[in-house]
């Protein structure tokens, strides 16, 4: 019987699941809209990263719901970060700018 209802409904589950999934990923390109990197000023939110836990903060993100007790880690996360470009990312990681001074 359940087999029957996937079949059915096959595709409508896929769109959800898409939709959803794009409005995790978009809430973070909210979060970043009106912030800069804090070492050189760049607001473009293509380049902006969390530092130091991007990549975790983007994993885990994806993966939970959108509501407040799913993000408790993901919040956690973006409040102990800085937020710096892809530029400035780079720099820090061949030590030509010092994370200390954002």
């Amino acid at each position: 019987m359940s087999s029957n209802h996937y079949k059915k409904y096959k595709d409508t589950i896929k769109e959800v699941t898409k939709r959803n999934y794009h409005k995790r990923v978009s809430s973070i390109n909210q979060y970043l809209l009106n912030n800069k990197c804090l070492h050189c000023g760049e607001s473009e939110v293509a380049c902006l990263k969390f530092y130091p836990h991007d990549k975790e903060i983007r994993k885990r993100i994806v993966r939970v719901g959108m509501n407040d007790k799913s993000r408790k880690d993901v919040k956690r996360l973006i409040n102990s970060s800085k937020i710096i470009c892809s530029n400035c990312l780079i720099k820090i990681e061949n030590d030509l700018l010092d994370p200390t001074f954002l």
